[in-house]
C-alpha cells in the first residue's frame, strides 16, 4: 500500500474549528496507517484561526499552513489547497467538522475497493442522514437534483465539499469558481471527462462552533449559471 493522504481544509474564521484538528481528526488519520499530511489554507482570516494553525502545526509536522493575505472565497482557497497537495490522494473536508472526520475511512475504503478516481461522501444517499436547517436541506437537495438529472447520472450529492479524489486528476483541471459552487465545477469536469466516480453515504451534521459563510442568494445564482452552462453542453 502506497498510499499519501493529503487532507485539504479551506478555512475563514474558524479558530475554535481548528483547534479540534488534534483531538479530533489526526486519531482517525492515524488509524489508517497509511502516510498523510494536513493542510490548512487560511483565507485571510481575522480572527484566531491563522494562530491557531501556526501552533498545532509547530506541534506537529504532518500539519501545514497555507494563508491568503486576504479573503478570496472557498474557490480561491479550494485552488490553493489541490497546489500545495503533496499526496496521491487527497480529501477536502470542511473546516466546520459538519462532515466530521470519523467519516473518512468510509471514503478510504471505497477507493481502495475500486480504484475509482473519485469518492463522494453524500448525505443524500439512501443510507445517509443530515441535520440541517429545512430551509436549507429544501435548496440544497433542488440543487443536487436539478445536477444529476442534467447530468444523467445517478449521484446524490454534487455540490458538497467532502469527497476523496485522485490528486493528480485534481491538479490537471482547470477550475474558476470562486465561490461554494466550485465543488460542483470539480465534478461536472470530473464527469465531462469520464472519470469513475463513487458514492458512500456519510452524516451532515450542523456546526457546533461559529457561522456559515454561505450566502444562499449569491451562491444559488451561481449554481443556475453551472446549470445553464451543462444545459448548452449537453443540447
Amino acid at each position: 500500500m502506497n498510499d499519501f493522504l493529503s487532507v485539504l481544509i479551506p478555512a475563514y474564521n474558524e479558530e475554535d474549528n481548528i483547534r479540534r484538528i488534534d483531538d479530533e481528526l489526526i486519531p482517525v488519520l492515524d488509524k489508517l496507517k497509511i502516510p498523510y499530511e494536513v493542510i490548512i489554507v487560511d483565507d485571510g482570516s481575522t480572527d484566531g484561526t491563522s494562530d491557531v494553525s501556526q501552533r498545532i502545526s509547530k506541534k506537529n509536522r504532518k500539519i501545514r499552513l497555507v494563508k491568503h493575505k486576504k479573503n478570496m472565497g472557498l474557490g480561491a482557497g479550494t485552488r490553493t489547497a489541490i497546489r500545495a497537495a503533496r499526496g496521491n490522494i487527497a480529501i477536502f473536508l470542511d473546516a466546520d467538522f459538519t462532515f466530521h472526520p470519523k467519516e473518512i475511512p468510509k471514503l478510504y475504503k471505497k477507493y481502495r475497493e475500486t480504484n475509482c478516481d473519485c469518492v463522494i461522501g453524500s448525505h443524500f444517499s439512501s443510507s445517509g442522514k443530515t441535520d440541517i436547517p429545512f430551509y436549507r436541506l429544501v435548496l440544497s437537495k433542488g440543487v443536487n437534483t436539478l445536477y444529476s438529472i442534467l447530468l444523467g447520472k445517478k449521484l446524490t450529492t454534487i455540490s458538497s465539499i467532502f469527497r476523496l479524489y485522485k490528486t493528480n486528476i485534481l491538479k490537471g483541471l482547470e477550475l474558476k469558481s470562486n465561490g461554494f459552487s466550485i465543488c460542483a465545477e470539480i465534478l461536472v469536469k470530473m464527469i465531462y471527462q469520464n472519470n469513475h466516480i463513487e458514492e458512500v453515504p456519510v452524516t451532515l451534521t450542523t456546526r457546533i462552533y461559529g457561522e456559515s459563510k454561505i450566502n444562499n442568494k449569491k451562491e444559488f445564482m451561481n449554481h443556475l449559471k453551472m446549470l445553464s452552462s451543462i444545459f448548452v453542453w449537453k443540447f
